[in-house]
């Protein structure tokens, strides 16, 4: 009995151990039962080991299980067999490469299944991406994007360099010219000259720049312009500043352009009476005549023969006589006003004026009764000639 428990226990011990082998194997290594294999065809192996992790947008999936050579392909000899745990659904415009696995090297087999509609099907086609040293010698030797334009700056630089030796280019002139060389060193004296006049305070830039006064009144110059840009700002400052701040002011101005861009408009078409001054030759003939007309006008009445506006305007007798009157009627405008002579007390005099008004009245009324008594008179006077 204790022989059949200590055998037992033994049993127990041994299949549980090769449980757990089994279970690492499964789960350490890349077998698996759900697991998928994929064939991807390259040009070269890249340095791909057999083990080597395969990525699928940053997570690892599987490893390379086997690598083979195809001698009798002439293009992708090289097959990877990449050993998957799970399905990856790659679409038309998948990516699989062989990459750096990092800076101080390794590979990795980098898979991107994109976004699309479902592969159609065909064999996998992959691709080997340079490491970092051999793009850096793809530079060198001016191979791809970056190594051909490098090689293309050098060449050009190349002509550039060759170009400032050739004695037909300006540097070139400057360094085999001793004419350039002498005008470029009086150049240079000239213009220390300058400057050192600039430091001394002569002329107006030395003055400006030297001069503390020169400094002081450039300081009040710009502490106006601030001022007066504030004041710009503020629409209530004055016509600019409305005209910059003010909206409807900005309206009105596009108004009154708007308009006179119409009038003029219309004056180059014939419209109006502008338009037809400027473009119906009729109507410009009748105006020129018209100030023909009016130009002799005008010389006749500077002439103290020709008439009377004439004699007015350029005879100085008439101009005496003018003032003359002139003179007198204010004269009498002034004793009217001061209430002297008959008229200028009627004008003022109220109680005069009244006394005026009841002497018509009666004079009114005495008219009236001798008209009433005429023919009273006529009858006595044809009686007494009769007698």
């Amino acid at each position: 009995m204790e022989r059949l428990r200590r055998d037992s226990l033994l049993g127990l011990v041994f299949f549980g151990t090769m449980a757990f082998l089994l279970w690492a194997t499964v789960n350490l290594t890349d077998v698996s039962l759900d697991s998928s294999e994929l064939e991807v065809w390259f040009e070269d192996g890249g340095s791909v080991d057999v083990g080597t992790n395969v990525m699928v947008l940053g997570k690892k999936v599987g490893k390379v299980r086997a690598i083979d050579v195809d001698y009798s392909r002439a293009e992708r000899p090289v097959k990877l067999t990449l050993l998957l745990k799970e399905e990856v659904p790659l679409t038309g415009s998948y990516t699989i490469e062989v990459r750096d696995a990092g800076v101080l090297g390794g590979k990795v087999v980098y898979i991107d299944p994109r976004r699309g509609s479902h592969r159609a099907g065909g064999p996998l086609l992959g691709d080997v991406k340079g490491s970092a040293f051999d793009r850096i010698g793809d530079i060198a030797d001016g191979k791809g994007a970056l190594g051909e334009n490098l090689n293309a700056t050098l060449v050009e630089l190349r002509k550039f360099a060759t170009t400032l030796n050739e004695r037909e280019s300006t540097v070139g002139q400057l360094t085999q010219s001793k004419a350039l060389h002498d005008s470029l060193l009086d150049a240079t004296e000239q213009l220390n000259k300058i400057l050192r006049a600039i430091v001394d305070g002569e002329g107006a830039v030395g003055h400006l720049l030297m001069n503390t006064e020169g400094g002081k009144k450039v300081e009040n110059l710009l502490t106006n312009l601030e001022q007066v840009s504030f004041q710009l700002r503020d629409a209530s400052s004055g016509p600019l500043g409305m005209l910059l701040n003010d909206q409807g002011a900005a309206r009105d101005l596009q108004t009154i352009t708007h308009d006179i861009a119409v009038m003029m408009a219309d004056a180059r078409t014939g419209k109006g009476v502008i338009g037809r001054l400027l473009r119906d030759d009729t109507l410009a003939t009748d105006f020129g005549d018209a100030m023909h007309s009016l130009s002799q006008v005008l010389a006749k009445a500077n002439d103290p023969d020709a008439g009377a506006l004439g004699a007015l305007f350029g005879d100085r007798g008439t101009k005496q006589d003018l003032q003359l009157t002139i003179g007198n009627l204010r004269l009498v405008t002034d004793q009217l006003t001061r209430s002297e002579g008959l008229f200028g007390m009627l004008i003022n005099d109220k109680d005069l004026g009244v006394r005026f008004r009841r002497i018509l009245n009666q004079v009114s009324r005495a008219i009236e009764d001798a008209r009433e008594a005429a023919p009273i008179g006529n009858f006595v006077q044809v009686l007494l000639g009769a007698f």
